[in-house]
């Protein structure tokens, strides 16, 4: 977020207050049919996003939004026993008016063909600002680094919204060292240029929990050891863990570490669970050089309905 200034508790109350004042507009109904269908901490997770991007405007706008897994771009919802329809990650950054370009990657051709048709109900102002990519995040985001069609000098949002373990450590690094931290002037104040903000889904309960085995003399190896060598960049950050017979705990441990290795200022993990029932899901992690990014988040989780809003950790920072 580099043009974030250090936002007090003062001016966050102010945001809020004038964020509660739009007026909120009526989604459209229409007739997409065989769309993803969004489980509770899904929309939790959206709404979340959405309330982000309407700060993240006022205060960081007009940059760059990357979806490394944007979807078919709108989802379904099974409420008091009606189906509707609601946006995803990627109309929802489009809709916020909080980015100048938005780069959406998605791999399924199938999914690509109805991404196509949620941005067509878009104005044409906001379509203009997308660009579709078909194909692997993996190799997109690089080479949209590489080709410099994006901003370097504008703030970078990365949503890596993974829906199992996909995403490769290379990805997140390359995002990481594209653009250097620069601390504010003799360290007080915002800092002078901030690494893209990232939010990435690590499958903690879905996938890795179940690829890394308690029982170690039947599994004298984890189950998923090329899932395990892509999340985490290499065999040796992750395999002492293993000879320790440590927990899947350690792996999320291991995965902030890294990030923070990466240079950011703040690595926030959040334990996402099932709004219904309470079961665990997966950790989200917040990774970003701004303290004002951390407020904002913070803002955002509170004033979602059903997020898991008690105690949020890493906001004594």
């Amino acid at each position: 977020m580099d043009t974030l200034f250090a936002i007090s508790d003062d001016e966050l109350d102010q945001l809020e207050a004038e964020v509660n004042t739009f007026k909120v507009v009526p989604r459209p109904r229409d007739t997409i049919t065989e769309l993803r269908e969004y489980h509770g901490w899904t929309l939790n997770k959206l709404e979340v996003l959405e309330n982000y991007f309407v700060l993240y405007r006022r205060v960081a706008g007009g940059g760059t939004y990357i979806d490394a897994f944007a979807g078919t771009g709108r989802g379904t919802s099974i409420r008091n026993g009606e189906q509707r329809v609601r946006d995803g990650s990627a109309l929802i950054a489009a809709k916020s008016g909080a980015f100048s370009q938005l780069h959406l990657c998605e791999k399924d051709s199938d999914s690509i063909d109805q991404l196509d048709g949620s941005v067509a109900t878009l104005t044409e102002r906001q379509i203009d600002r997308i660009n579709i990519h078909n194909g692997d995040c993996n190799r997109i985001i690089p080479g949209l680094i590489d080709s410099e069609r994006l901003d370097s000098e504008r703030p970078c949002f990365a949503l890596l919204d993974q829906d199992s373990t996909q995403l490769t450590w290379e990805t997140i690094e390359k995002l990481a060292h594209w653009k250097a931290y620069e601390p504010p002037p003799e360290g007080q104040g915002r800092p002078k240029r901030c690494k893209v903000e990232l939010w990435i889904l690590f499958n903690s309960h879905q996938v890795v929990n179940r690829i890394w085995p308690s029982d170690r003399e039947k599994h004298p190896m984890p189950l998923g050891v090329d899932a395990l060598d892509r999340m985490f960049g290499q065999r040796s950050v992750w395999f002492d863990l293993w000879e320790a017979g440590a927990s899947t705990d350690a792996l999320v441990e291991r995965y902030k570490e890294r990030l923070y290795d990466l240079g950011y200022q703040y690595v926030i993990p959040q334990l996402i669970k099932d709004p219904a029932t309470g079961r665990p899901q997966y950790f989200m992690y917040h990774a970003t050089d701004h303290p004002s990014a951390i407020s904002l988040m913070r803002w955002a989780k509170r004033n979602a309905d059903g997020y898991e809003n008690v105690q949020l950790p890493g906001f004594e920072i």
